[in-house]
């Protein structure tokens, strides 16, 4: 059973009569509201709406077992949670401005039912709902928000549309139609539990969904765990009205978007400002005090978040790092270094714009100290915001980053099939520094003892042992992501045949501007022509010769010039990163790498 959960606030009575005056009382789901009200009176939501609804409403309260074609309202001065099949009653949070009722049982929705699951967000003022939405959507549920120009408060909605969380947008007889085509929809597709090997036909099938994403995008989800990737694009096609993969593959060949669309998808992840917070009093009191022990004023403090999505972990390590360097006389320098597939997610990071509602977990104080308030969002403040490096990065196929203080990747490997996870732990051994701290999901764990010691199980805090290891071939792949054969466009193949000799003249325009040293590069990273004295800034590494500028320059430069290049392909103008020391013959030296876009290419 499918079951619909609808959030408002301000305006949302006129908004759920309407909504449910248009709703057919034969879908099959169950529809849970969840509206704002003030805990001092008693509620008549559900009279209000009998009127104009054909199915029977009723105010939850006490624990209810679930009914298709019904409707249940939240009463005052409780949040509602989905227990299985069953609404159960619990206190609300005694703090008004940590109430966040809509998130709080849109999470619980996800939680428990999934791709079975319908969040949709009405008018209101401020951001509920947002956060729950995209737990929702994680989870293979469907998203909804009312059109906010049609919304008589369009805080709520337009939060969610701008969060990029929300799969249609719609106005309130719109939102009753699709909600009925949905819960009527049932992809003939059958999602395997992990470990469990897809029949022939789905295997050969997804393996041609890999190549029309690798070609598409670049980047090769065939180590992704099944079920996972199952999961999604189930989902996919239940928004496109498509029942079986095989007509899925030819809707992806026929739609550029669905490509990119799907791609999205496969990427979503759910983050929040010190989530688990065990965890995060863990590294507060253990880990990160730990990192400072030793250093002065002339050394580094090194910081890797993997899977970093809209940044608030990255944001969270970065406040704990200043709260614990406050402490300190000697003060080493800092590095967050933040990565993601997801360039959207990337570019929200950088912004540091968050709901209100992000005050239910950042404490009053830090919100104070490390936030601005911007109409209705908070702002990372600036100096924050400049100590996080924001970059996209392959964690499969990208060189790694070394000499870390401390990597933090959770909820990263569980989508990974199991020997690509034992062969990022190697990759992980190899960037820390001896001592250095892994932190893992919850979910996640290191099978490989001889190369991690536990520090603390509950929060998944590891360290690292000093032990011999080496550097993990890269990509971690078994097709190379830019590799394109059978599926895709063929003639996006590069470089391209006589490309050389432009390149090289294009070459010589931007020297004569610039001045050596420099390279040009392709689209796909690859240094197609360079100048004399380039080659000071690069190494070459071990094993099949490449022309991947991230794995030729020196560190740390990598890290930097990646965050430039994300910058300038944004903009399309010229950028700079930040600076970086670089040793030349011992010598520390300062750089800057500056990046030109070359649009006569």
């Amino acid at each position: 059973m499918t079951i619909v959960g609808i959030g408002a606030s301000a305006g949302g009575l006129n908004a759920l009569k309407s909504l449910f005056a248009a709703m057919p009382a034969d879908t099959g789901a169950a529809f849970v509201v969840v509206v704002h009200l003030s805990p001092e009176h008693k509620s008549h939501l559900a009279e209000l709406i009998q009127p104009h609804c054909e199915m029977p409403v009723q105010q939850v309260t006490e624990t209810v077992k679930l009914e298709p074609n019904r409707v249940y309202i939240i009463p005052p001065a409780a949040n509602l949670n989905t227990i299985d099949t069953h609404l159960r009653l619990s206190d609300l949070e005694p703090q008004p401005h940590k109430r966040a009722t809509v998130d709080h049982f849109f999470r619980t929705l996800a939680d428990t039912h999934d791709g079975h699951s319908i969040g949709v967000v009405l008018t209101g003022t401020g951001s509920d709902g947002t956060l729950g939405l995209r737990y929702i959507k994680e989870a293979g549920g469907v998203t909804i928000a009312q059109d906010p120009g049609e919304a008589e408060y369009d805080g709520m909605p337009r939060s969610a549309v701008v969060a990029g969380v929300v799969d249609f947008v719609l106005p309130i007889e719109r939102i009753a139609e699709e909600v009925a085509r949905l819960t009527r929809v049932e992809p003939q597709l059958r999602v395997p539990p992990d470990g469990e090997e897809l029949n022939e036909d789905h295997s050969r099938l997804l393996h041609k969904i890999f190549a029309q994403i690798r070609s598409r995008t670049g980047h090769d989800f065939s180590q992704y765990k099944r079920s996972t990737v199952m999961r999604r694009i189930q989902r996919r096609m239940q928004l496109q009205h498509v029942e079986s993969l095989e007509r899925y593959l030819e809707f992806l060949r026929d739609n550029r978007d669905e490509v990119r669309d799907l791609f999205d998808d496969l990427l979503i992840t759910v983050t929040e400002f010190f989530r688990d917070q065990h965890v995060f009093e863990c590294l507060e009191d253990k880990v990160i005090p730990a990192l400072f022990e030793g250093k002065t004023s002339n050394d580094r403090i090194r910081v890797w978040s993997v899977g970093c999505s809209t940044g608030e972990e990255a944001y969270s390590i970065a406040i704990l790092l200043l709260e614990e360097l406050s402490k300190h006389e000697e003060r080493p320098r800092l590095q967050v270094f933040a990565s993601d597939l997801h360039e959207r997610s990337l570019s929200r990071a950088r912004e540091g714009i968050y709901p209100l509602e992000i005050s239910t977990n950042v404490p009053a104080e830090w919100l104070k100290r490390y936030f601005t308030k911007e109409n209705d969002n908070y702002r990372v403040r600036r100096e924050v915001r400049e100590m996080v490096v924001f970059a996209p990065h392959n964690l499969l196929g990208d060189p790694q980053l070394s000499h870390l203080d401390l990597l933090v990747c959770r909820n990263v490997m569980i989508y990974l099939q199991r020997d690509v996870q034992r062969d990022v732990i190697r990759l992980f051994h190899y960037a820390l520094e001896p001592d250095g701290r892994l932190v893992l999901g919850t979910s996640e764990t290191v099978d490989r003892s001889e190369l991690f010691t536990v520090e603390d199980k509950q929060s998944c805090v590891y360290r690292r042992r000093n032990v011999p290891t080496r550097e993990v071939d890269l990509p971690i792949l078994s097709v190379p992501p830019r590799t394109r054969h059978g599926e895709g466009n063929r003639d996006e193949d590069a470089p391209r045949r006589g490309a050389t000799e432009s390149y090289g003249v294009l070459h010589e325009r931007v020297v004569e501007r610039y001045a050596p040293p420099s390279v040009l590069i392709n689209a796909d990273h690859e240094i197609v022509h360079s100048s004399t004295r380039a080659g000071r800034y690069m190494e070459i590494p071990g094993g099949e010769p490449t022309r991947q500028v991230f794995k030729l320059l020196r560190e740390p430069l990598g890290v930097e010039v990646r965050a430039a290049l994300a910058a300038a392909r944004r903009s399309g103008e010229s950028t700079r990163s930040q600076p970086v020391r670089v040793k030349f013959n011992g010598e520390s030296r300062r750089v800057v790498v500056h990046i030109h876009p070359a649009r006569d290419a």
